[in-house]
């Protein structure tokens, strides 16, 4: 959100795009000025021993991940036949936060004259996953700069149609290495064209459907 002064506060944006309460705040815009914070109190430092990578601020990103790039992905072409693109790899705005849920695969079994119900467990479901985020121009990135050019990546990848290489200490620590998009949305913010939200589900895959 850009304000009167200058301020682009993401924070507020994830509470008005996606109900998410955070504390990010970019208090002078994608201008680097000398700002004192005030007295917070309550707030825990990440050492910088922990850093993933580097915002264009300078400074330190942890949870950072990417969408592997890949010279045969699947697709189909508009006339429904099978095709294959070359996609580049595609690291996630900065500004994204990740949920994941695993349900467990149970049968349950009702008995007469007894409480509850037998319950057969067969295993672990795949982890769905919500990832939530904001393509935001950062002129220090590799590639993918601008607002336009990372929506055009993300539809890109979405036109895949078989599981995705994930690169990332956040999916990889689940033992998660590919995901398949189910869905990708982009809700526009009225009246400010420097952000575009989006959201994409998916769920995990398994590396042996992934194709290299």
């Amino acid at each position: 959100m850009i304000s009167g002064n200058g301020a682009l506060n993401i924070g507020a944006l994830f509470t008005e795009v996606f109900g998410i309460s955070s504390p990010i705040y970019l208090p002078w815009g994608r201008e680097l000025k000398d700002y004192e914070p005030g007295d917070y109190r309550g707030v825990t430092f990440v050492d910088e021993s922990q850093a993933e990578a580097y915002s264009w601020m300078g400074t330190p990103v942890i949870g950072t991940f990417t969408l592997d790039g890949c010279e045969k992905y699947k697709t189909y072409k508009s006339n429904g036949s099978p095709a294959t693109v070359n996609l580049a790899s595609f690291l996630i705005p900065y500004a994204t936060v990740v949920s994941f849920s695993r349900p467990m695969n149970v049968s349950k079994t009702k008995v007469l004259g007894t409480y509850g119900t037998v319950k057969e467990i067969y295993g672990l479901d795949d982890w769905n996953i919500m990832i939530q985020g904001f393509c935001i121009e950062d002129r220090k990135r590799q590639g993918y700069r601008t607002v336009a050019e990372q929506v055009n990546a993300l539809c890109k990848f979405r036109k895949v149609t078989e599981a995705i290489g994930v690169t990332g200490s956040i999916f990889n620590d689940k033992e998660i290495y590919a995901i398949l998009i189910e869905e990708l949305n982009f809700n526009p913010v009225q009246g400010n064209s420097s952000v575009m939200p989006f959201t994409i589900r998916a769920i995990s895959d398994t590396l042996e459907n992934l194709r290299l």
